[in-house]
């Protein structure tokens, strides 16, 4: 493209309903007026054929769930009609099915485009164009998956409010997928612009053309070279989202043309948008590499506990499809597990005690509640069908013992220790639906006290399985195995690289396993150094307050401005131009008030050191950090009991880091590996991101892997939220933070969080950031070996693939 600026030709107008689930009504009446809004786009556009072409109605529908929730209901008679407006041209369809939150994965990528091909099917058409609108980012992969599925142009319309969009915006670029192909990318004014930035809600042509010429200007000077410009439509400011066709736009969009106040204005699809495109060469196209971070994405903290579940069922509904079980049952559980994916957590009046905000909520967490118990049920039903139970017998004869990951394991696992228990008359026998109970699920946490049986070491191949008899069951020995003690000595802090408050410690906890060297402070509960044996490399640089995932609250200082506006400033028409209501704020960040307790419990293979805490904001907080004889991953598990509070607060789980100025991060996303900066989009969100189970810091001698299947905001480097910053900057000693909850946004997400949240990670250190071996590992915290007992009438001692 030349730098001469462009004559705009025309105005395209995309008219649309904007599809958020549950934000101007609950969730099962907002389906209804989506249905409603579809017959009456089919009477209205049927009722304008005769009009004129530059001012005759186009109805775009930019999502498939709509349409296919209103073909399920609709007559032969209605389906025709609406095809016969498709194949004018007067009714446009779009390929997802809805907007996305930016922690779906890949399968599920795959399933937002399974309505794509229903449609296609039965309206007897191809459709070529994707679009995400709102939503501030996608993850990387969706590119090559669009392109897999035949769509050649991705139209994004992000709301810059608490983010920031991608450039050029609006514009045009090419997308480098990570296969390397290219998928054409509109990357256009936020949704309703037509209404905002023309006045088009005013009724006026005068009102009309002051707002083009003041957008005519404003594409000038940031180099707009478009011959054409796009905008959408809805019925703001009335209705924003889930609006229904507007009878009013056409006549004004004819005085508009009459008038000739500027350039032709004319209803479009997206398949309009594309045939505009298509006339620009590919060689006048800009390329743009890598993932497009959703700033939006943090909003998941303020559900951390259902997000957390919902995490753990893609990890079940993998392993349901590795063990063969029944797709009915994992397609409903996955149906649950997409519909949280989806953008909309709450009423746009989030204030807690709204009864709108409450069901809305309310419903929404319950999808990532019943997709878990239905991923949960087809396992179990495919590893009662793998071990050949009777749904009635007597005893216990095996245990049945299977990795579903496709890497190979050497493990040690737990089995509840009443499987072994000698039986009563009454209590020998066993029936299929008290196995498929809930504490009998293989992946579940043991509640404190219960008595567990630990076996080990077992080999397993990737996807395989082993049933052993109950009496030829490997005892929980290890030749190698994690040691504790209490060493009685003085040291300089110098010497043990410590804060000098501690510079003095008449006996410090040693925890040795043969992957790592832990010392604490037994007194206190503070951890001084954790060593990797393998590199000889200190792993942390703990500072006051933080050691090893150390609780951190945030909230603004009240002495300033404690409102969410101390970060942010919403002013609409500033957004309305891209300009950034972000402001530098004043945080306050407190960290855990006292360790209450601490204790070491030595267990066959394993040596676990638990500190339970007083921390602000929460009622009960619990870490348990494992060393194992076997994996060199270092389990942390947390219990942490939420308050509720509506006031602005993030927490945090911090990881202070014995790094070199000059680092590299990345971290995962559907699949996809992305090194923060180099391979992120200009302007996409680096103060936070999402990582799909991985965040991964390293320098020239050392890497550290934070495993987090459950928790999916990460920050690197430093605490990051606040106005987005182009690049990280890479001071040495940096911090890695998990971000597990916030209450930060103004409407959309829900304001308070409560409850017992229970997340587990996985910490892995390594001379350098290999991938093979991060992907094994945290593959492995995220799909855990399972165990299931085989009954008399099971299947007897044998082994095989899955």
């Amino acid at each position: 493209m030349t730098d001469a600026p462009v004559e705009i030709e025309e105005i395209l107008v995309l008219h649309h309903s904007h599809l958020d689930v549950g934000y101007t009504h609950s969730q099962p009446v907002q389906w209804r007026l989506q249905a409603e809004y579809i017959d009456q786009a089919v009477e209205w556009l049927e009722r304008t054929a005769d009009l004129p072409e530059d001012h005759r109605p186009k109805w775009t529908c930019e999502a498939t769930e709509p349409v296919r929730r209103w073909l399920a209901g609709a007559s032969a008679e209605r389906i025709g009609r609406f095809r016969g407006l498709a194949d004018q041209g007067r009714i446009g369809l779009s390929a997802l099915r809805w907007h996305v939150s930016a922690t779906i994965d890949r399968p599920g990528i795959r399933r937002l485009l399974a309505g794509k091909r229903e449609l296609e099917e039965a309206f007897g058409r191809e459709i070529p164009v994707a679009c995400q609108h709102d939503v501030n980012g996608v993850p990387w992969p969706i590119a090559d998956e669009l392109l897999d599925a035949g769509v050649d142009l991705f139209v994004m319309a992000i709301n810059r409010h608490l983010g920031r969009p991608v450039e050029p915006r609006p514009g045009l670029f090419a997308w480098e997928a990570p296969s390397g192909r290219r998928l054409r990318v509109f990357n256009g004014s936020h949704y309703t612009m037509f209404d905002q930035l023309l006045n088009a809600w005013d009724d006026s042509v005068e009102q009309m053309a002051k707002g083009w010429d003041s957008f005519h200007e404003q594409l000038t000077c940031t180099g707009y070279r478009l011959p054409f410009v796009y905008l959408t439509s809805t019925c703001s400011p009335i209705m924003w989202d889930n609006a229904p066709p507007n009878p009013y736009l056409p006549d004004l969009i004819r005085r508009w043309n009459e008038q000739q106040r500027g350039p032709r204005i004319r209803y479009a699809t997206f398949d309009d948008l594309r045939e505009r495109i298509g006339r620009i060469p590919d060689g006048e196209i800009p390329v743009q590499r890598g993932d497009w971070t959703d700033y939006w994405s943090f909003g998941v903290g303020s559900t951390p506990i259902a997000t957390a579940v919902n995490q753990r069922t893609k990890a079940l509904l993998a392993t349901g499809e590795v063990l063969g079980a029944t797709p009915q049952t994992l397609a409903a559980a996955a149906e649950h597990a997409d519909m949280f994916d989806e953008h909309t957590f709450s009423y746009f009046d989030s204030d807690p005690g709204h009864p709108q905000a409450q069901a809305i909520e309310a419903m929404k967490e319950a999808d990532a509640f019943a997709g878990n118990e239905l991923a949960a049920f087809a396992v179990m039903d495919a590893m009662e069908g793998l071990a050949g139970n009777p749904v009635a017998d007597k005893g216990i004869a095996g245990v049945l013992i299977c990795n579903p990951t496709p890497y190979a394991r050497t493990v040690a696992v737990d089995v509840p220790e009443d499987w072994f228990a000698a039986p009563s008359p009454a209590t020998e026998r066993t029936y299929r639906p008290s196995r498929m109970s809930y504490g009998n699920r293989p992946w579940r946490v043991p509640a404190p006290g219960e008595r567990r049986r630990r076996l080990g070491a077992i080999d397993l191949a990737p996807g395989s399985w082993r049933i052993l008899d109950a009496g030829d069951l490997p005892a929980g020995e290890f030749p190698v195995r994690p040691t504790h003690e209490l060493v009685r000595r003085e040291n300089s802090a110098r010497e043990l690289n410590f804060a000098a408050a501690v510079d003095r410690v008449a006996a410090l906890g040693r925890i040795e396993s043969p992957f790592h060297v832990l010392t604490y402070d037994p007194s206190s509960g503070r951890i001084l150094t954790l060593t990797d044996r393998r590199t000889g490399q200190e792993v942390l640089r703990p500072r006051p307050g933080m050691d090893l995932m150390s609780f951190v609250r945030e909230r603004p200082d009240p002495l300033v401005d404690a409102s969410r506006r101390a970060f942010y400033q919403r002013d609409l028409d500033r957004e309305m131009v891209d300009e950034s209501c972000w402001q530098p704020w004043t945080p306050i960040r407190e960290p855990a008030e006292r360790v209450l307790s601490c204790e070491v419990q030595e267990q066959p293979g394993r040596v676990v050191l638990e500190r339970s805490f007083a921390a602000p904001g929460t009622r009960r907080l619990t870490q348990r950090i494992t060393f194992d004889a076997l994996d060199p991953v270092i389990a942390v598990d947390i219990d942490i009991d939420l308050d509720g509070d509506a006031s602005p607060t993030g927490i945090y789980l911090a990881l202070p880091l014995a790094m070199d100025e000059g680092w590299n991060a990345s971290f995962d996303t559907a699949g996809a590996w992305v090194t923060l900066d180099r391979d992120q989009l200009p302007g996409a969100s680096r103060g936070w991101v999402t990582a799909e189970s991985t965040a991964v810091m390293w320098d020239r001698t050392r890497t550290v892997a934070l495993l987090t299947p459950d928790a999916p905001l990460v920050q690197f480097g430093g605490f990051g939220f606040g106005p987005p910053p182009d690049e990280i900057e890479r001071t040495g000693d940096p911090l890695l933070l998990s971000w597990i909850a916030n209450n930060y946004w103004d409407t959309n997400f829900p304001q308070v969080q409560s409850g017992l949240l229970t997340l587990r990670f996985g910490l892995l250190t390594l001379a350098e950031p290999d991938r093979h071996e991060i992907a094994a590992r945290s593959s492995g915290l995220r799909n855990p070996v399972l165990t299931w007992p085989v009954t008399t009438g099971g299947r007897r001692p044998s082994r095989g693939v899955l």
